[in-house]
């Protein structure tokens, strides 16, 4: 009897030690299965001097990060993209809120910032470089473009659907006007605000790389142009892969936030 209860227990215990390693593989697997075919492909299918060889890319990732020069770019190019992101941010959220709380502001506003998104942002980083120069202004303008119009919608169409009622409730109760924005709006829009928050951080990379490969001395996007030009594309996806790193600390950034902020929200599951 008490082997085959320890015999049951090692087994369940077996169990439990796969299914951890079941999970914490699942979500590496599909990597290792494309660049596993990536690999042998570039070495026995196609030319890896078109596509590159992810044995190749990795040995430069790593040599590059003991130089100096990556680091220079990675640095510019995160500093761009922060403080495009910021501006983008508090400058859309701000007008998303004027706009929201005024019928006669979003009359006027309104349709002018829908032609103005309908623009293609690529259209206008030439001319944004022609006005700022092909510093680190530009791109910062770039940046702040991308990201402008996302934060804008996210905060007006949070504030617009407010239900009213939570906001008459609050003036019954003697809540002041500082209280409402305070106790009520922020809550209630915070969930938009950070969604918009994330769905920018990807437009802030793209903005700031757009920027470097048309004018720039600096930058992963300046790199990845000088490498694709000398026809090295493994070093391209080098900066790919650095730019992919900004990204994932970004983030990284705002999921921490965002689970701070929204701490109170109950935990849903669809299913």
């Amino acid at each position: 009897m008490t082997v085959a209860v320890a015999a049951g227990n090692a087994r369940r215990e077996w169990r439990k030690r796969l299914a951890r390693c079941t999970r914490l593989l699942r979500p590496v697997l599909p990597a290792v299965v494309l660049l596993g075919g990536w690999e042998l492909g570039a070495v026995y299918l196609f030319d890896a001097s078109l596509f590159g060889q992810p044995s190749a890319i990795i040995e430069r990732c790593i040599r590059y990060a003991g130089e100096t020069r990556i680091w220079y770019d990675a640095w510019v190019t995160f500093s761009e993209i922060v403080a495009g992101y910021a501006i983008g941010v508090v400058v859309g959220g701000l007008l998303g809120y004027l706009v929201a709380i005024s019928d006669g502001i979003a009359r006027v506003v309104e349709p002018y910032v829908l032609i103005l998104n309908a623009v293609p942002k690529v259209a206008i980083a030439p001319l944004l470089i022609v006005i700022f120069g092909i510093g680190m202004a530009s791109k910062v303008a770039i940046v702040a473009s991308m990201v402008f119009f996302l934060m804008f919608y996210a905060v007006f169409v949070g504030l617009r659907t407010i239900e009213a009622d939570f906001i008459y409730q609050a003036r019954i109760m003697g809540v002041s006007r500082l209280g409402e924005i305070r106790f009520v709006v922020l809550p209630a829009i915070m969930p938009n605000v950070l969604v918009g928050m994330k769905s920018s951080a990807a437009s802030a990379v793209i903005g700031a790389v757009i920027g470097e490969i048309i004018a720039a001395q600096a930058g992963l996007g300046y790199f990845i142009l000088d490498a694709s030009g000398a026809f090295n594309v493994n070093d391209v996806w080098v900066g790919v892969i650095y730019l992919m790193l900004l990204l994932f600390v970004m983030t990284g950034v705002i999921g921490a936030i965002e689970r701070h902020v929204l701490r109170w929200l109950p935990k849903r599951r669809i299913g």
